[in-house]
């Protein structure tokens, strides 16, 4: 129970807390946003370790996915003006390097420690890297002394939020990660069930998609930085349906199963420095005084497409069987193909009607 409800909370903190405190604070410096973010998100997973009742527990989740939301929007905004918009892919690939490695090697052995420990010594160990996490950004992170965000105003951060091309960048995350999520939440029981895999088997396959999510971040990034956002984009989109569709035709085969887990790692996760650093691009022209709260709508995008995956996947598992959860998630990848193409359209004619 706690850990349904726990893991949906924890979506929800950060759905809210990427876009809405990061507006809420856009005169603070970066430095102290990341860092009020980190102990948010440390404090948070302490509280839990130390609570025994459902609600203080869910009220610390909640906490820590603030701060998990408001640090990745805040960080991958910085990186990209670090690194020029010229990098812009490599530095959120870089950004979220650190999430893609977790997936990769922190879920296996967070999986196989729950089996030997008790839960609360798993979240306590979480905090503990969060405070790791806290002294270092506290330590070697450089203070700006010509910190952009104190030309920036909360009223500023708010017109971001609601700006309608913001948000319709953000719409194509959530249906991306909707697509992807609603097989992967349930991929296990595939696996078992249909590949008819060993539960040893599924978690190779499982650390397989891992691996290769951490090479597709990085691809990811340096597709975007060589082609443009837009084509990133658009590739990876098609990709995934491609793959989304197979998995669907081909879930009995294990030699096609381990091909493809991989590639739906490979593509979900290279769609995260190509929608991060194209809704960050967009927010240079509409709200320039903004990037971070840009960079939070999608973070809150992710976020908010992998709750909706994992509801539209239950629903088609109860209405449909196992397999259906595959093309579901096609379908709702080809719906963020189509609108991607006509935003590209939008922004086509936009720029032919502009007088040169």
């Amino acid at each position: 129970m706690f850990s349904f409800a726990g893991r949906y909370t924890y979506a929800l903190g950060a759905v809210i807390g990427a876009p809405g405190l990061t507006a809420l604070s856009t005169r603070w410096p970066r430095k102290r946003l990341l860092l009020v973010a980190m102990g948010l998100f440390t404090l948070g997973n302490a509280v839990v370790s130390l609570s025994d009742a459902l609600t203080p527990m869910l009220i610390a989740r909640f906490a820590s996915g603030l701060g998990h939301g408001v640090f990745l929007a805040v960080a991958s905004s910085v990186a990209t003006q670090l690194a020029g918009r010229h990098r812009a892919g490599a530095a959120v690939a870089v950004v979220f390097g650190g999430l893609t490695l977790a997936l990769a090697l922190g879920v296996p052995l967070g999986t196989y420690l729950g089996s030997v420990l008790s839960w609360q010594v798993i979240f306590m160990a979480v905090a503990a890297s969060g405070a790791i996490g806290f002294l270092g950004l506290l330590a070697l992170m450089p203070t700006d002394r010509n910190d952009a965000s104190a030309q920036a105003n909360a009223m500023d951060g708010l017109k971001a939020m609601f700006n309608p091309r913001l948000l319709a960048g953000a719409g194509i995350t959530v249906l991306a990660y909707a697509g992807s999520f609603a097989l992967y939440t349930y991929i296990s029981p595939i696996l078992l069930q249909v590949t008819n895999v060993s539960e040893s088997t599924a978690s190779l396959l499982m650390l397989g998609y891992g691996v290769m999510a951490a090479i597709g971040n990085i691809w990811g990034g340096r597709l975007t930085d060589r082609r443009g956002a837009d084509f990133a984009v658009i590739t990876v989109l098609v990709g995934l349906a491609v793959v989304l569709l197979a998995i669907w035709a081909s879930a009995p085969s294990l030699p096609l199963m381990v091909l493809l887990t991989g590639l739906l790692g490979a593509l979900t996760y290279a769609a995260v420095p190509a929608l991060q650093a194209r809704v960050i691009g967009l927010s240079h022209i509409h709200a320039p005084q903004a990037p971070a709260v840009a960079a939070g709508l999608n973070i809150a995008g992710f976020n908010g497409g992998i709750v909706l995956g994992s509801l539209l996947g239950g629903a088609s598992l109860e209405a449909m069987g196992l397999t259906s959860m595959a093309w579901v998630g096609a379908v709702a990848v080809g719906l963020g193909i189509v609108w991607m193409l006509w935003q590209m359209r939008g922004t086509r004619a936009q720029r032919t009607e502009v007088p040169g």
